[in-house]
């Protein structure tokens, strides 16, 4: 009996409870919990080495660093799952021309955007002219105008010179702004540099431009046809 309340509620109890929460630990799949129970279970066992006949320093100090490199990481995995808020600019472009990628990614990749706005008559990029900006089309109307007599027209969401930027050629149209507009612009050079180590945002972006140049291309056949079927007539 003596032995049995001994393990339970003497040192050698801390020990036995310490182990079992830190088995616990082990048992969830959550790693946020199991950082939270290694934590409690670090802290359960140092009074054992701090009571002993003669205290035991070494593991009183490696505990105590295990509970700070725990802690740490508690406060980093809490801050990394409090909901994403985005202000009102940021939700419309992101659910105009960004809503594949994550919210939380989404925050830190809209913060290298510088957000411009511009009048009607505005010329955005010039035929011919060298891109060095990925601009998106947030409100407002725009054109790009090819020669006097084909245009299409540009909607909210829709990515501007986008086919340039990531070729490296030249502008083939004028953007005109037909209204007052607002623009998301990031610099090019800045964005490759905050996807070469996000590989996975890197791909959606440019899944992004690909799905936004075929919409473009499909603008551009219906103008060319439409053009057509006037000069037959």
């Amino acid at each position: 009996m003596e032995f049995v309340t001994g393990q339970v509620l003497g040192l050698d109890g801390l020990v036995n409870l310490a182990n079992i929460v830190f088995l616990v630990a082990f048992s969830v799949r959550d790693v946020l919990k199991l950082r939270v129970l290694s934590l409690v279970s670090e802290g359960i066992i140092l009074p054992y080495y701090y009571f002993q006949h003669e205290t035991l320093w070494p593991p009183i100090f490696w505990g105590l660093a295990f509970i700070i490199v725990n802690l740490v990481r508690i406060v980093a995995l809490a801050a990394e799952r409090r909901p994403v808020v985005l202000s009102d600019r940021e939700d419309q472009l992101h659910r105009l021309a960004f809503s594949t990628v994550e919210k939380r990614e989404f925050l830190k990749f809209v913060a290298l955007a510088r957000w411009t706005d511009c009048l009607p008559g505005e010329v955005i990029i010039r035929n011919g002219q060298q891109i060095s900006d990925a601009i998106v089309l947030i409100s407002g109307e725009m054109e790009a105008v090819f020669n006097t007599k084909s245009r299409i027209a540009l909607r909210p969401g829709q990515l501007i010179g986008d086919s340039g930027a990531y070729s490296g050629l030249v502008s083939p149209a004028d953007v005109v702004a037909r209204s007052h507009a607002a623009l998301a612009v990031w610099d090019l050079r800045h964005l490759r540099e905050f996807t070469a180590s996000r590989p996975e945002l890197r791909a959606k972006l440019l899944q992004i431009v690909s799905l936004d140049l075929a919409l473009k291309l499909r603008g551009v056949a219906a103008v060319a046809s439409d053009f057509a079927g006037r000069e037959v007539a």
